[in-house]
């Protein structure tokens, strides 16, 4: 199984949402808007960045600067559903999102270490 062609589906179909989400957003957050659409974009920015690069090292760090912005999103995710700009529902989806891309983060992590890729 292609693990890195299921993460850019899963991120893709993660970026989709909050695509649609963010044109609700009301115009005094365009701060957290804007990071929100940043690192969407920048979190698929990563993952062609570790498809391309063939040197271990970078590749982790690729991995792991990852792992940051899509923790990143996750918080920005929480702050809009304290500022009650999405809802329960919404909030509750882009969880579930996250935490399946963030999974096979993981997962990918693990099978480079595994295989002898990255040295601890």
């Amino acid at each position: 199984m292609n693990y890195n062609f299921k993460l850019l589906t899963n991120t893709y179909k993660t970026v989709n949402y909050i695509n649609k989400i963010l044109l609700n957003y009301p115009k005094k957050e365009v701060v957290l808007k804007n990071n929100i659409e940043r690192d969407c974009y920048e979190i698929v920015e990563l993952i062609f960045a570790y498809n391309i690069n063939n040197t271990d090292r970078i590749r982790e760090k690729n991995l792991k600067d990852l792992l940051i912005k899509v923790s990143m999103l996750d918080f920005y995710m929480r702050v809009s559903f304290d500022k009650k700009i999405i809802s329960k529902h919404q909030y509750e989806v882009l969880g579930r999102f996250i935490i399946e891309i963030r999974k096979m983060i993981y997962g990918v992590k693990k099978r480079n270490e595994e295989n002898g890729q990255v040295k601890k």
